[in-house]
């Protein structure tokens, strides 16, 4: 195909678009492969595998002598196919999953919709060899696989809190706090199951820019937690076990502004809410915040 476009070897054009020469970037055509062709996967060995959706079957062939080497039969009329990394410049071709379409009388109906199937396979011999056949719910359709070391690899989980050098950290809960410097507030917070510190905010103005400089104080790497603040264009942060985020906040009306977890943590998630109080510009409500019991009240 690069050839062809250097070369310039056109047809004609659509639009305005050049389009290439049928011929001039056809490597080759594999013979009687099967009936209804829908996709095509790749593995790491100069293997293409295809779905025939009318034959229902999937076919392994040979990229550059264009032979079938193994077909293995479907249930039923498979379209999607996906092999891991099947569609990327390095596939890794251990296994394939065959999305099928149809599963006529093989899986009972347990809702209003019909069950579909999926079947596994391994890529890794000559033969392609079935690992398992499993009912789907909904039409199966394209996905992705990818290893899961390169998922763990890449995403960072927990972060040691002793090592935590944000500048805004708030490493304990003795250390909350916040400040005010003209009409920017900055409120130091922590969370942990199931609580924030503060959860009780008063002496906010309209007119004010309010930083919530938000610590999870968890160690377990399976508890982040979520936070967000009533009615601000649905703006949330997500803060791992450790980590330090910050959340801006401009209020837009007078009165109780509710604040909040959004990542479920405990059977106690719902306790970890709080709200502030958001005074008329020019109010003298005086500063002041707490929690539980040591939460100023309000009038």
């Amino acid at each position: 195909m690069m050839k062809a476009i250097e070369d310039k070897n056109y047809e004609g054009d659509f639009d305005g678009i050049p389009v290439l020469n049928y011929d001039a970037v056809l490597h080759g055509e594999v013979q009687k492969p099967g009936l209804g062709p829908l996709h095509t996967e790749f593995d790491a060995h100069g293997n293409a595998y295809t779905s025939f959706f009318v034959s229902s079957e999937v076919v392994k062939w040979n990229i550059e002598t264009l032979e079938v080497i193994d077909r293995q039969p479907t249930f039923y009329s498979t379209g999607h196919l996906t092999v891991v990394g099947g569609d990327t410049a390095k596939p890794y071709g251990k296994y394939l999953v065959a999305w099928n379409k149809i599963t006529k009388d093989r899986y009972l109906p347990t809702g209003p919709e019909l069950a579909q199937s999926a079947q596994l396979f391994d890529i890794t011999g000559e033969k392609m060899e079935l690992l398992l056949d499993f009912p789907t719910i909904g039409e199966p359709h394209y996905a992705q696989m990818i290893p899961a070391d390169k998922i763990v690899e890449q995403q960072k989980r927990i972060y040691d809190i002793d090592e935590n050098n944000h500048p805004h950290v708030t490493k304990s809960e003795g250390e909350t706090k916040i400040e005010r410097n003209g009409n920017r507030v900055d409120v130091y917070m922590t969370l942990i199951r199931s609580h924030l510190t503060p959860d009780v905010i008063e002496g906010i103005f309209m007119g004010d820019e309010v930083y919530f400089h938000i610590t999870n104080l968890e160690q377990d790497w399976d508890l982040p937690h979520g936070f967000a603040v009533m009615g601000n264009n649905n703006a949330e942060v997500l803060i791992l076990p450790g980590e330090t985020k910050t959340l801006k906040w401009n209020p837009t009306r007078v009165g109780i502004i509710p604040f909040y977890c959004t990542d479920f943590c405990s059977a106690l998630h719902q306790e970890m809410q709080g709200y502030v109080r958001v005074s008329p510009a020019g109010s003298n409500t005086p500063l002041r915040y707490g929690t539980g019991d040591n939460a100023p009240g309000i009038d």
